[in-house]
This record gives C-alpha cells, sequence and structure tokens, in this order.
C-alpha cells in the first residue's frame, strides 16, 4: 500500500471532522454604532462594527465571497443568489469552497444598541452601570420613556427582524449560531447579570426556534476580579438548560450548547502585552504573536470544572476549545481530550508561517488537534481574509487544506481504536453467566478473539509436557466450554505436545450445548471428546480419583478477573481435579487506578444512554446496554475513550499508579484447606470475600470520577493473559475484555501532590456477591517517615514488580511487565493494632529482614483530608451477581 491510500484509509477510519468557516456580521453592512468606542474586544472573534475583509465596512450591501475569505467557485446566476438571504449565500459560497458549513453570529450591531440602550447606563461612572437598579435618585433616572420601554422588554423579551442575522428555519442546516459575545453574565453589576441572563434567554429561544443544533455561548471573563461572578454564570447557563420555575428549557432537546473558552487567560496575556510594552525597547511591537507564546495557566480548565459542576454535569453543556490565546502547558492541554469538547476555535492568528510562507500550527497546537480528532469535535476557522496577514502562500484556502492534511497524516487506528469509534464509552452491563445464558452471537463475538486462544493454546501445551510421557493418556475437563474454541485449541496443543487427551466439554447452556454436540459429530469425533449437559457446581464428581481431570481449563473471567464469578464457579470445578492436578487459569489478580472520566459521569448522572450508543453495542454483539437508572452504585463494562488517569509516581516510587487489589488461585479442592460438605463444595462463600485498601499519589489537580477496573490471569507456566493498561505488558490486540468502570456519585476534587485512599470489597451472603467502592482525599503537610526499631531495617519502597521506573518513563509507558505470580499477594487487610498499613504488609513480605510489627510511622507524618466520596453500592443496593443457578 503507498502512503496516499494509507492516508486515505486513515482518514476513512476516524470519525468524520467538520470545518466550519465564520462569517463576520461585518461581511455586510451594518448601522452606525451609538458609542463605537465603547465596545470591548474579544480575541478571535472580530467587534460586530468591523468586517472581515478590510475594505468591506461601507463599500458593500449584503455580503461577497471575498469579504467573506473564499473564493466564488460556483456558476449560481445573479437571479438564484437574489432569492437567497445573506445566510443562505454565506453558507453556498463555503461549502464550494470546501468547508462542511458557517458559524454566523445569531444578532447584529442592531441588537447589541438596543440592548445597552434600555439596560445600561453610561453617563456616569459612580452610577451603578445597569438602568434596572432601585437605588438611582430621582435626579440620576432615566428618560421614563426608556425605563418603560426597558421594563416592558423584561417582561416580554422579543426582537425586531432587522437585529437578526439568522431568521428562518431554512437558514439553519449546517449553520451554528454564534450568541452574543459581549453579554456579562459574571458581570459585577447585578443588574446587568440578569439583563444579559434574558437577553441570553431570548437569543437561545429564537436558536431553538429556527432549529439551530449548534450554538456557542460567550466565555466568562479572566479577570480575577470577576472570579467570584463565576457562579452567577453557571446559574443562568443552567436556568437555559433545564426547566425554571416550572416552565420548559428554552433549548431545544437536540441542542449542542457550548461555552465558548480560551485555551488559557486573556487576561494573563493582557497583563503580558503592557508589561513587555512597558519594558521593550519598541513598546508592544516586541512582543511576538500569541501562536508563539506560552504560559503556565490552568484557568480554561478550572473555569470548566467549576461550570460543569455548577451545571449539573448537564449532557448538553460542551465546550467550544478557544485556541487564539497562548498555548498551556502539556499537562493541562491534554486535559480536553477527555473533557466533552464539541468545537475547536481554530482563528487565523493561531497558525505560524512555515519556511516556505503556508500557514501552519505549532507542534503543541498539532498534537491537541490530533488528538480531538477522534472524539469528532466542530472545527471552525474564523477570521480568514483575502489576502491573509498571516502567511504569504496559499491564499485563504491554505487554512481549511491544512487541517485536512492533519487529519490526513494521523496513523490508521489500531482494531481497539476501530472498535472505540463504534463503541467508545458505551456504559455496558457486566455478564451474569451462572444467572443468564449468553446469546449466540455473543459467543461468535469472543471466540472471534484469535489472540486469547492462541495464550490458552500455549498455556495448555505448556501444561501436557509438563504431564507424563508422550503415551501418557490425559483427562481434560473444559468447564463453560460454549461453542467449543477451547475444544479444538486443546487438541491443537495435544498434538503439539505429542499426548493423548480425552476431553470432557462442559456447558451449561442448552442452546451452547446443541452447538458443541454438532462440533463433535463433525470434527472432533466421540472418541477425544465428550460433550455434557450441566453446571460445573452441582456436577456429580467421579469416586474414583483416577477418574478426575489432570488438567482444568476454563475461561470464566471478567473485566475485573472475578466480576463474572470464576471463583465461585471454579470452587465446582476444583472438585473434578486431582490432587497435583493444574488449573488453567492458576491465578488472577484485578487492578484499579483513580481515573477522571466526565462524559461517562455526564452519561449516568443524565439516567439515560444514547440510543445509537446501544445499538452499536448490539450490533457488535457485546451483551445490553447498562440501565442507567441504577445510576451511580452499579459498576459497568466501558471500552474507554474519554479517560486519562489521575494517579501518578511519587518521587519515591511508593505508589505505583496501577495497584492490584487481590488475587484467587485454583488448585484441588483436595489441597485448598476449605472444609466443604457432602458435594465437595465449601459450606460457604467466605473464602472469596476480599478488601483492599491503596494509596495513590495525585501529582496533578484533578476531579476522580471513578476508578478503571483491569486484570492479569497467569494460566500456566510463562503465559500470562492481560488487559493492563500499558501495550508493553498487556496482551496485544486481544479484545475479548473492555475495563470495568466504578463510579463515584459525586466527583471528587483531588489537588495537586495529594494523596488518594481507596477503598475496595468484595462481599458476599453465600447467594449474591457485590462490589462496594469509596475514596478519601489527601494532602500531607510533612513528609512521611517509616522507620524501624532494628537499625539494618532501612525502609525501603513497596517491593513490588510495579514501581521500579521514574517518571519521566511513567508518562509514556506503565512500568514493565512481571508474570502474576512474581506479584506479591494483596492481604485482605492491614494488621489490626500495629498502625501499620497494607503497603507495610508488602514490604515486610519483600523483605523478610524486617519486622512488620517493628514498622511504625514517625510523629512527624500528618495528612489534612480534603474529601470524600459515598459509600458506593453499600449492601448490594444497586448492583449484586447471583451465585445460585437452581
Amino acid at each position: 500500500m503507498d502512503g496516499t491510500n494509507g492516508a486515505d484509509e486513515s482518514i476513512r477510519a476516524w470519525n468524520f471532522v467538520p470545518i466550519s468557516l465564520f462569517v463576520s456580521s461585518g461581511a455586510w453592512r451594518v448601522p452606525e454604532l451609538a458609542s463605537p468606542d465603547k465596545w470591548p474586544s474579544y480575541p478571535g472573534l472580530k467587534p460586530l462594527r468591523e468586517a472581515s475583509h478590510a475594505n468591506a465596512l461601507d463599500t458593500i450591501v449584503g455580503p461577497t465571497p471575498a469579504s467573506i475569505g473564499v473564493h466564488d467557485k460556483t456558476t449560481t446566476s445573479a437571479a438564484e443568489l437574489k432569492q437567497m438571504t445573506d445566510v443562505e449565500k454565506c453558507r453556498h459560497w463555503a461549502c464550494a469552497d470546501g468547508y462542511d458549513g458557517i458559524a454566523v453570529e445569531l444578532t447584529n450591531a442592531r441588537w447589541r444598541e438596543r440592548w445597552e440602550h434600555l439596560c445600561l447606563r453610561v453617563d456616569s461612572d459612580t452610577l451603578p452601570r445597569s438602568s434596572s437598579r432601585a437605588n438611582l435618585s430621582a435626579a440620576d433616572a432615566m428618560d421614563s420613556r426608556v425605563q418603560f420601554e426597558a421594563e416592558g422588554w423584561r417582561a416580554h423579551p422579543h426582537f425586531t427582524r432587522s437585529e437578526l442575522n439568522i431568521l428562518k428555519p431554512s437558514e439553519a442546516p449546517l449553520v451554528m449560531a454564534i450568541l452574543s459575545q459581549w453579554l456579562e453574565l459574571d458581570s459585577p453589576d447585578e443588574g446587568v447579570r440578569f439583563d444579559s441572563e434574558i437577553a441570553l434567554r431570548q437569543e437561545l429561544a429564537h436558536a431553538a426556534y429556527v432549529g439551530i443544533e449548534e450554538v456557542i455561548l460567550p466565555p466568562p471573563s479572566s479577570d480575577p476580579e470577576r472570579q467570584s461572578y463565576l457562579a452567577d454564570y453557571a446559574r443562568a447557563v443552567r436556568s437555559c438548560l433545564t426547566s425554571m420555575a416550572g416552565q420548559a428549557p428554552v433549548t431545544n432537546a437536540s441542542m449542542k450548547v457550548a461555552i465558548r473558552l480560551p485555551v488559557s487567560s486573556p487576561h494573563i496575556l493582557a497583563s503580558m502585552l503592557v508589561h513587555q510594552a512597558t519594558k521593550g525597547p519598541h513598546g508592544s511591537a516586541a512582543m511576538p504573536a500569541a501562536a508563539y507564546l506560552r504560559t503556565k495557566d490552568n484557568w480554561a480548565w478550572e473555569t470548566w470544572e467549576k461550570l460543569q459542576e455548577l451545571c449539573g454535569y448537564h449532557p448538553q453543556l460542551y465546550v467550544a476549545l478557544d485556541l487564539s490565546m497562548p498555548l498551556p502547558p502539556t499537562s493541562s492541554m491534554m486535559r480536553w481530550i477527555n473533557e466533552p469538547v464539541s468545537h475547536l476555535w481554530l482563528p487565523s492568528s493561531s497558525f505560524l508561517a512555515n519556511a516556505k510562507g503556508y500557514p501552519v500550527l505549532s507542534k503543541s497546537a498539532q498534537t491537541l488537534v490530533q488528538y480531538l480528532v477522534p472524539h469528532g469535535p466542530h472545527i471552525v476557522l474564523s477570521d480568514i481574509t483575502s489576502p491573509p496577514p498571516q502567511h504569504t502562500r496559499g491564499g485563504p484556502m491554505a487554512y481549511v487544506q491544512y487541517v485536512r492534511h492533519l487529519m490526513k497524516v494521523m496513523k490508521a487506528p489500531t482494531k481497539l481504536e476501530k472498535l472505540a469509534l463504534k463503541v467508545g464509552d458505551c456504559l455496558q452491563a457486566p455478564l451474569e453467566p451462572m444467572s443468564d445464558n449468553l446469546a449466540g452471537v455473543t459467543y461468535g463475538v469472543f471466540e472471534a478473539d484469535s489472540v486469547k486462544y492462541r495464550l490458552y493454546e500455549e498455556a495448555m501445551f505448556q501444561a501436557f509436557s509438563q504431564l507424563g510421557t508422550p503415551t501418557t493418556r490425559l483427562r481434560v475437563w473444559i468447564v463453560g466450554a460454549g461453542h467449543g474454541a477451547l475444544v479444538s485449541r486443546c487438541l491443537a496443543a495435544a498434538e503439539r505436545a505429542s499426548r493423548w487427551v480425552h476431553i470432557t466439554a462442559l456447558e451449561k447452556n442448552p442452546g451452547a450445548f446443541i452447538n458443541l454436540q454438532d462440533r463433535q459429530l463433525s470434527e472432533w469425533g466421540a472418541e477425544h471428546v465428550h460433550v455434557l449437559l450441566g453446571d460445573m457446581r452441582n456436577i456429580s464428581v467421579p469416586t474414583n480419583v483416577s477418574e478426575r481431570a489432570d488438567v482444568v481449563v476454563s475461561e470464566l473471567l471478567g473485566s475485573f478477573g472475578d466480576n463474572e464469578l470464576a471463583p465461585e464457579c471454579l470452587d465446582g470445578a476444583m472438585r473434578l481435579l486431582k490432587p497435583g492436578g493444574i488449573s488453567i487459569p492458576g491465578s488472577y489478580m484485578p487492578y484499579i487506578v483513580p481515573i477522571t472520566a466526565p462524559k461517562l459521569h455526564t452519561t449516568i448522572k443524565s439516567g439515560t444512554m444514547n440510543r445509537a450508543d446501544a445499538a452499536s453495542l448490539a450490533g457488535e454483539g457485546m451483551g445490553t446496554a447498562m440501565n442507567t437508572a441504577a445510576k451511580f452504585d452499579a459498576p459497568s463494562v466501558v471500552l474507554f475513550k474519554s479517560m486519562s488517569f489521575l494517579s501518578g509516581l511519587d518521587s519515591a516510587c511508593q505508589y505505583p499508579r496501577v495497584q492490584p487489589c487481590w488475587r484467587f488461585e485454583h488448585t484441588s479442592m483436595d489441597e485448598s484447606g476449605l472444609a466443604c460438605g457432602r458435594t465437595g463444595l465449601p459450606l460457604t462463600n467466605s473464602h472469596n470475600a476480599r478488601s483492599s485498601m491503596n494509596t495513590f499519589y495525585i501529582p496533578h489537580a484533578g476531579v476522580c470520577h471513578g476508578l478503571a477496573g483491569y486484570f492479569e490471569a497467569h494460566l500456566f507456566g510463562s503465559v500470562v493473559l492481560s488487559i493492563f493498561p500499558d501495550p508493553a505488558r498487556a496482551s496485544p490486540d486481544m479484545l475479548s475484555w473492555f475495563p470495568m468502570f466504578f463510579p463515584f456519585r459525586t466527583p471528587l476534587y483531588v489537588p495537586a501532590h495529594s494523596q488518594l485512599d481507596v477503598h475496595m470489597w468484595r462481599l458476599t451472603d453465600n447467594h449474591h456477591v457485590w462490589y462496594e467502592w469509596s475514596a478519601e482525599s489527601y494532602l500531607c503537610v510533612d513528609s512521611p517517615s517509616l522507620h524501624a526499631s532494628s537499625a539494618s531495617a532501612s525502609p525501603k519502597p513497596v517491593s513490588t514488580p510495579m514501581v521500579q521506573q521514574d517518571e519521566s518513563r511513567q508518562s509514556e509507558s506503565l512500568p514493565p511487565f512481571s508474570n502474576a505470580p512474581h506479584t506479591p499477594m494483596v492481604p485482605p487487610s492491614a494488621l489490626m493494632g500495629t498502625g501499620v498499613s497494607q503497603a507495610d504488609t508488602l514490604e515486610s513480605a519483600a523483605n523478610p529482614g524486617v519486622d512488620a510489627n517493628s514498622l511504625v510511622y514517625s510523629p512527624l507524618k500528618r495528612r489534612i483530608k480534603t474529601g470524600q466520596t459515598d459509600l458506593m453500592n453499600a449492601g448490594a443496593c444497586g448492583f449484586k451477581l447471583t451465585i445460585s443457578t437452581s
């Protein structure tokens, strides 16, 4: 395949990203304004009194291709153009020039002039700006006619025809509306805030009337003096998205409402410009363009996080990320990959000129755009003029061509990324094979994973090679045989190991059992394979030990290892195993990591799943969509698409980024030491209960929305099956398991350089199994000091294979791979009464010379608690797995 075809395949594989052209109201004539000098300017969005083209104002009656920054490539006649409105003309020309639509200001300068006339006082700086405040003296009162008119508007907000750019529904397709960017929803003046809210509701109502699907709201101020009014901004936006005083929302249910946020603080940039103007010999001209600058502020994300929280994670609320400002540090930019970024605003000023004079983005901006492309943001190019001021070659079309080029040169997605395009971030209900019979299509999807079965075949080959000689007859039980994929692999492994095997394929699903019978007749033969219908927990065990299995093979693992009741099922299967026999898998461990996943939190909080997501899961044969009515007390299976880890390695490498919870091992029931009844099953299920407490280091401030769960299984010998979240450690291209998601009801803010204690429990009442989880956040005031009473026993970090990697390497990949048997078993709880944590117990296990009882914390260690979650799924209130099948 040549490079061109590869690029075409790549762009086809990713979601199509639409690119729209921002068309300012200045592209056609606007009236003179009453007080133009008092109008503020907004970076990346020209004031309405200006034109996109330098000579457009006062020289044109309506828009022209040149005035909006495109070429006239159409053959549309003058008569046809005359039948179009100004918005329809702009849309027509932009689409003919390679754009997918346009972004247009909903209103024009006449609306702003009327609003200011009615709502503002401009005659005195000592009086309130709002005309609605009652503390004005009689001498300062406005004209009574204006007051009556203003109160009439507040009671019944409405537009006049001349104040609108978008007038009717025929103009709405392929058009997004930019709401008035001059509205001050966070103004220090109370009256201005309320009047701005009325105007916002009026504009949203009109956008909903004409059928606009995407609107962009004005940004909140980055001025520190206005930070205390950000809650007012959020309340106003939320009032538009939800019902207010029993009235219906002013937005349509399908409308995307995006808050325009500069990627860094405009206030900081303004301060930099002022500082440079007073410092440089040539004044402000010495300051480089914003595209060349970098800032260290985290204003944009902190502002968005507060807005999102105050707006209740509303599913219609999005971010329009504006790259007109200097880019913040990489750690701040990467946060946006997981946020609901619906629009990416790219003004021409954010582009640089390369050596040949063509417009390009900086490396950092390129990376951000390419990371966001798989999430399908709508890209808006603004301030595109003819000729372009930022570069000398390529003309105005060079911008859209460059953005298309960025998508074409992206690497083709992997199998997992392709699947994520279809079912990424779709919440899926965990399977319950003990109580439910899987559908045939589900078996087909799982058994199409050649990677998993190749690993199983290798594990069986190594097990057979260890047992006996080529003349040895081996008994193999495959429990939960499904459609027989493991049976075929078992026969292949036996042939490779030169062993003769007799296989008993046990399956409780009557539908799958029919498939096994069919394959026995057509492929395997009765002399090699015996198929049996039954449940491994109540099937009769051969009384003669020699007739029991040499090897028991199962694939009962879930996304969290034990979440499909593998321990309970294999308690029954281990009765079939000879003493000294081999279980495949032999052991497995679940892992957890704290994550930020705002999109998933919004999905659960809203209580409904997108029908398209549910259809995607069904189309892929992956079970049913999660019933979000269960809310946050139910873990789900999900292929993460918009998620990132919050944890990292601390300077002492004491806390791994991803940590194990507990471990299950399986041997013959005769060797288990458990008290069993007449059937050979344990008398209770208490031995399968587990608990863990893990401490994670949080290097950067963030919001924890829950925990991601993974697992590793040691099949046999050197064979490990893993979905550990590190490509160097996980089984490559294996698609049988998606991770688990354990959500938090209330997102937990975690400060930078803090510690997060996570508690997990696997509980049982002998009839059901369920998980409970919670977390606590701490700031360390003093560095912890762990010492032993013996001078020779110096403190060391927890000695597990997961922590031997520094922070620089951690940023690129997780620690190197290690087989599960070499990972210390995590005890169910800390040593009681000693003040020693579970981490200390692990250290004692890894360092026999250190007495765990002698390890004590220094009195200098002090942690301040900053937050705590609820106890999720307490008492199995939202989720439980059924053990009994009778």
